[in-house]
């Protein structure tokens, strides 16, 4: 039998570029291509070291090894690093350079700053190159696992019971400290009465103090504005404890992300679980980086309030949102506009009773009485039975019976229906290839400035393959 012949220790005789190797279609090259089309001068100028010191590795090259790795589903500074020395694809990105995993994690939460710029400005990219219009947008949250143990979570009791246990350990060392360096000459360690001795007691109790010193910074930034039954995690202050998708409970964050034709446009992020009142911050936040609004929203009614609906209209947002409650049918009631009360089809009369939201400030489209005159969002009625003196109740919200009648026959056209059934495949599908494809489903990070960073990183990385 013949066989071609292999020699593993072959030589080249001339040197050979990377990108002959992989090929002008493959993955890496066509990335290098999109960020060298970007102007990344921010981050470059964000370095300063021309009056000396040692040349840093270039932020474009740390960049796109960190986008390539999130591409492919890895996350680990020491795996990428890793990557650098056999991967033909990194080394090319790398221009054969090596950077260890410390500078790679040092540059991602250092110049993570700059990854919202970078992200906004392929999404203009996708813009022109007409993937996506700020047309018809979905919003809608996921919750991803912060780099927290749930068996962290503590409340202010159990804090201050570990805080008082440093200070009583640093008591000890003060102790052992005043020992050492007492007055009583015959007490005195021999090792102290040479200075290298001293010194090196010295060093040894400093080394002691700062652990300490450490430890109580780390317990003790939690209890500020921290009631006494809140838990805070020790591990991650800023993550919260909240419900997974699979129905467990562990710490994470509440991602907010609105996207169009499959891609990412912006995200808020906050560790808050509930999605309704994220709405009107996550709108702003797309509004602060691309400084338009989107023309259609499209929502699921977690996100259903009158609020939210309000907010939609002042923008000139058309909404796509299914209403979580219908509205009372005032058509059953009999409304006596001098007296203020309502009467049911049985005769109960409703009497006003107070009103419940008050706003200080008047909603568009409401006539302006006065200055003083304060609007509210719901009005609540009471009526009491004369026998059995039993109360019934009737809340009433001219603003919310128009916006929620609205946006229900929007839903019900077939245009509508047509338009809101884009919702799931554009929004949960970014979900769906981010956390199964690229298994992105904890972050590495701490803090919400540390998560922004990492989920800014995550989108990045979605866009650009799915451009490429």
């Amino acid at each position: 039998m013949n066989f071609k012949i292999y020699n593993r220790s072959q030589n080249i005789l001339l040197p050979s570029n990377y990108s002959t190797f992989l090929g002008e279609s493959h993955e890496a090259v066509v990335l290098a291509e999109l960020l060298d089309e970007l102007d990344l001068s921010s981050l470059e100028e964000s370095y300063s070291n021309e009056s000396g010191g040692r040349s840093a590795y270039h932020p474009v090259m740390l960049l796109s090894v960190l986008v390539y790795g999130y591409m492919n589903g890895i996350f680990s500074s020491r795996k990428i690093a890793g990557k650098l020395k056999q991967d033909l694809a990194f080394m090319y990105l790398a221009g054969n350079n090596t950077p260890n995993f410390r500078t790679l994690a040092r540059f991602r939460k250092e110049k993570g700053f700059y990854l919202e710029t970078i992200l906004a400005d392929v999404v203009n990219k996708t813009h022109m190159l007409g993937f996506i219009s700020f047309g018809t947008t979905s919003l809608d949250g996921t919750k991803i696992k912060a780099n927290a143990s749930k068996g962290k979570n503590e409340t202010q009791d159990s804090l201050e019971k570990k805080i008082k246990g440093f200070l009583e350990e640093a008591e000890r060392i003060d102790a052992l400290e005043d020992e050492a360096f007492g007055d009583n000459e015959d007490d005195v360690d021999p090792e102290l009465k040479t200075k290298a001795g001293r010194d090196k007691k010295k060093q040894e109790l400093e080394k002691k103090r700062e652990q300490t010193e450490v430890h109580l910074q780390a317990r003790n930034i939690s209890l500020i504005n921290t009631s006494q039954n809140t838990k805070i995690n020790t591990t991650d202050a800023d993550s919260k404890l909240m419900k997974m998708k699979q129905g467990n409970f562990a710490n994470g964050y509440n991602i907010q992300t609105i996207t169009e034709n499959g891609f990412v446009l912006s995200s808020f992020i906050t560790n808050t679980g509930a999605d309704q009142n994220l709405l009107i911050p996550t709108l702003q936040a797309f509004q602060r980086i691309h400084k338009t609004m989107p023309r259609y929203l499209l929502a699921d009614k977690g996100y259903s309030s009158e609020d939210n609906f309000v907010y939609c209209e002042q923008e000139g947002i058309n909404a796509y949102i299914p209403i979580h409650k219908d509205p009372i049918d005032l058509t059953q009631y009999l409304y006596d506009s001098k007296n203020n009360t309502y009467t049911d089809t049985i005769g109960c009369v409703f009497r006003f009773k107070q009103h419940v939201g008050s706003k200080g400030q008047r909603k568009k489209g409401r006539p302006k009485k006065t200055e003083e005159v304060k609007f509210f969002k719901r009005t609540k009625y009471q009526y009491i039975d004369e026998k059995t003196k039993e109360k019934k109740y009737l809340s009433v919200s001219l603003e919310w019976q128009r916006l929620a009648n609205e946006h229900k026959q929007k839903l019900a056209t077939p245009k509508g229906k047509e338009r809101y059934k884009k919702r799931m495949p554009d929004v949960e599908g970014v979900f769906g290839n981010i956390k199964h494809n690229l298994k992105f489903t904890t972050f590495l990070l701490r803090g919400l400035t540390g998560v922004a960073i990492e989920w800014n990183l995550i989108s990045l990385a979605h866009n650009l393959k799915k451009i490429i």
